[in-house]
C-alpha cells in the first residue's frame, strides 16, 4: 500500500477509537490498538519527527505566503538526513494500524497525503522529481496554511493518550449518551467524523429548521421570541459548537 504515513496512520487509530467508545463496544481492543500505535511511534526516531512536522503544518497559521512558504521548507527540509528507503522502512511499522479500505478522502487526509508527496518529491533524485505534482501538493499545503480557521486540530489527538485520562471519558461518555434514541445516535455518529466544516454546515440547517418551527408559532409569547433572537445569535465556535448543535437537536424534537 503506497502514500501510508504518520497523518492517516494516527487519524484512522483516532476515528477508530472515537466510534468505539460511541458504539461502547471493542473499547478495550481499540485502546490496545492506541496503546501499541503510541508504543510504534514512541520507539521510532523517525516516526516521532513525521509526527511533529504533520502536526505543526497542520496547526500552523502563517497569512503571508512567503513566509508560509519559507515555513513548509524549513519542515519539509528536516527529512533530508533520510533517504526514501529508510523513510519507507520506518513507515512499514505503521501498517497493522491501516487498512486499504479505511483510508479517507477528505481535507485531512489529501493534507497529509500532500505533506508526503513534498517530502518524497523533495528526496527523490533530480530525473526521477515529478514537478507538476510537486507543485500541486505545495500548492494544497500552502493553502491551508495561510487559510484563518476556527480551531486548527478539529477531533485529532495531537497527544499520546493517557490510559486514566481515557478510561474516565469513557465513563462519561457511557454515563452521559446511555439513553440516546435512534435519532441523537445518528447526530452524534455524524459529529465524530465531521469537521469544522461540515459542522458549521450543520449549525446553519438546524438553525433554519429550528427558526422555521418557532416562526411557524401562530402567537410569538416573550420566551418563543427570546429563542429565536438567541438562535439567530448563534455563530460557529469550535470550543461550543457540538453543544450548540446538540441542543438545537433537542430543542427541534420538543417542538415537533
Amino acid at each position: 500500500m503506497k502514500n501510508i504515513n504518520i497523518g492517516i496512520a494516527n487519524l484512522l487509530v483516532s476515528t477508530k477509537l472515537r466510534e468505539a467508545h460511541f458504539n461502547g463496544n471493542l473499547i478495550g481492543e481499540s485502546k490496545k490498538a492506541t496503546s501499541d500505535f503510541l508504543d510504534v511511534v514512541r520507539n521510532s526516531p523517525y516516526l516521532q519527527m513525521e509526527f511533529n512536522v504533520f502536526n505543526s503544518i497542520e496547526s500552523k497559521l502563517i497569512e503571508s505566503e512567503v513566509l508560509a512558504k519559507d515555513y513548509i521548507d524549513e519542515q519539509i527540509d528536516l527529512f533530508e538526513i533520510y533517504t526514501i528507503e529508510e523513510i519507507d522502512a520506518e513507515r512499514q511499522k505503521l501498517m497493522q494500524f491501516v487498512s486499504e479500505d479505511t483510508i479517507p478522502n477528505d481535507d485531512r487526509a489529501n493534507l497529509y497525503q500532500a505533506i508526503d508527496t513534498l517530502i518524497n518529491e523533495t528526496l527523490e533524485l533530480h530525473e526521477n522529481k515529478d514537478i507538476d505534482k510537486m507543485h500541486d501538493a505545495l500548492v494544497l499545503v500552502l493553502e491551508h496554511v495561510r487559510s484563518p480557521r476556527q480551531s486548527l486540530l478539529e477531533n485529532v489527538d495531537v497527544e499520546p493518550i493517557n490510559e486514566d485520562v481515557l478510561e474516565i471519558a469513557v465513563g462519561k461518555f457511557n454515563e452521559k449518551y446511555s439513553g440516546l434514541d435512534e435519532s441523537d445516535r445518528d447526530l452524534l455518529k455524524t459529529l465524530i467524523k465531521a469537521n469544522w466544516r461540515e459542522k458549521k454546515a450543520l449549525l446553519e440547517t438546524y438553525k433554519t429548521e429550528t427558526l422555521a418551527i418557532l416562526e411557524g408559532i401562530d402567537e410569538h409569547q416573550d420566551h418563543t421570541a427570546k429563542a429565536i433572537a438567541k438562535i439567530k445569535e448563534m455563530v460557529y465556535a469550535a470550543k461550543n459548537i457540538d453543544d450548540n448543535i446538540i441542543g438545537l437537536h433537542e430543542f427541534k424534537k420538543e417542538l415537533l
